[in-house]
């Protein structure tokens, strides 16, 4: 059995700014998760910190397997109880006339009952990120997103 999640979006915001705030780790450590050793390069190895909590040390590792500016990443994460990796993929797709971003996430390779259990918590955060956190990123201040994209 296994389950993977996709969540979709769409965001007022143009693609490149939606790339720099998925793939520069100042940004992700303020929508995400604090992280270290992030770069989107192909075989880049890094890692998220969170805070722990029952039965999760609040570490995820990661691999770049596929950064392809600004359509798509690709990484594989694991977090202490996951048996395996599991892989995260962001595919950013420009909406008509500049109206901004179809984002959609797909998380892929929970296997078992204990996947569909991690699955399951996964997707509430997710949801959340994605829903609101890297929104209120992207629009907070509204100069932001350009000025650190012309740095």
């Amino acid at each position: 059995m296994r389950r993977d999640l996709t969540l979709e979006t769409d965001l007022p915001h143009l693609p490149a700014d939606v790339w720099q705030a998925l793939t520069d780790p100042a940004a992700l450590s303020e929508w995400l998760m604090p992280v270290h050793d992030f770069e989107p390069v192909v075989g880049q190895r890094f890692h998220l910190r969170a805070k722990p909590m029952p039965g999760w040390d609040g570490v995820i590792e990661g691999k770049i397997l596929e950064a392809d500016e600004p359509h798509r990443l690709v990484y594989t994460w694991k977090g202490s109880r996951m048996r395996s990796n599991t892989a995260v993929r962001w595919t950013l797709t420009a909406l008509p006339h500049g109206a901004g971003t179809r984002l959609r996430l797909d998380h892929q390779g929970f296997e078992g009952i204990g996947g569909a259990v991690l699955a399951f918590m996964h997707r509430g955060g997710w949801k959340k990120f994605v829903t609101r956190q890297l929104p209120a990123h992207l629009a907070a201040p509204a100069t932001a997103a350009s000025s650190r994209r012309s740095a």
